[in-house]
């Protein structure tokens, strides 16, 4: 029975060591706010967005990743009217997620023009 004891006690020093590495966790490892997106119409707005919102899955040179290239006219000739290009980004198409509901129309439109115009 000591050997069952010492076992038990084993296993609640193990649970409460692996509880309060979980809360440790739980309250540093939070995930970082994406910067903020300058106002459309200021320097640079196309690219900001595309570096906090687009890079992590397209690549920040536009290459591609987790998403498909859009540098070196890929994306001009997949969307040949950047509407179509626009509505994508908006409401999203398979792994794509939509971004309506996290930039305006103006944001989606100034990263649009960036992928077709600002990636070489």
């Amino acid at each position: 029975m000591d050997a069952l004891h010492a076992l038990v006690r084993v296993v609640r020093v193990i649970a409460m060591v692996a509880a309060a590495a979980f809360v440790f966790l739980l309250f540093t490892n939070e995930p970082q706010k994406a910067p903020p997106i300058p106002a459309v119409g200021t320097a640079n707005t196309g690219k900001a967005i595309f570096v906090t919102r687009c890079a992590s899955c397209h690549g920040a040179d536009g290459g591609g990743g987790f998403g498909p290239a859009l540098a070196g006219g890929v994306v001009v000739h997949d969307f040949p009217n950047p509407a179509d290009q626009e509505a994508v980004v908006a409401n999203g198409r398979g792994s794509m997620p939509s971004f309506s509901g996290s930039l305006t129309a103006e944001q989606i439109k100034a990263v649009v023009e960036y992928t077709r115009s600002g990636l070489k």
